[in-house]
């Protein structure tokens, strides 16, 4: 199956649309921002809780995730500051119970919904074929792109096999050049 993979410049685009002067958008903001750093499944989205930040290690902590498997993955600065200004401006405003445990709720104060978070994504997206699981695709082909190991983002994106990583990375042949002429002494490719 082949899913549609962003550029970089159409997840900029698309990161940028929130408006950070809004509740609704900061929290989005944060929720893109995470999707994109931490190539999380919208599953594992949803069911991210308050302690499953770790801001002093940068750190989102995954459990459950597909097929019952806990992970730890980066989180991007970017991604950290987001959330921070999220739960510092926005999640107070709609929470009802202090004893909600999700880090993303929803206006009525209850953990948002997965459906939601895809319905969040494509309210900013103006190319239509981007989803999450497009998002999750960007996240492993810009970073194979600028160099990163199929190992570490095969631990990323919580895969069991490289296989399975190879398939969330394309390349295509002018990556494939440029990436050669950076490593190769004797590429001379222009």
């Amino acid at each position: 199956m082949s899913y549609y993979v962003p550029t970089e410049k159409e997840v900029m685009d698309l990161l940028s649309k929130p408006d950070l002067d809004t509740v609704k958008g900061r929290r989005d903001k944060a929720i893109l921002e995470v999707l994109y750093s931490s190539g999380l499944r919208r599953e594992e989205m949803h069911n991210l809780n308050m302690d499953d930040i770790d801001f002093a290690e940068n750190t989102v902590r995954v459990n459950q995730g597909k097929f019952k498997k806990d992970r730890i993955v980066p989180l991007g600065k970017v991604a950290k500051e987001s959330v921070l200004v999220y739960i510092k401006r926005s999640r107070s405003k709609w929470l009802k119970d202090a004893r909600e445990k999700a880090l993303f709720i929803a206006r009525r104060g209850c953990r948002l919904s997965s459906c939601m978070i895809h319905v969040i994504l494509k309210s900013y997206a103006e190319n239509k074929r981007i989803t999450v699981h497009s998002l999750r695709h960007a996240c492993a082909t810009h970073m194979l792109k600028r160099g990163a190991d199929i190992i570490h983002i095969q631990k990323l994106l919580g895969h069991s096999s490289p296989k399975t990583t190879e398939i969330y990375t394309r390349l295509f042949p002018n990556d494939l050049l440029v990436a050669y002429g950076k490593i190769n002494l004797r590429a001379e490719i222009k």
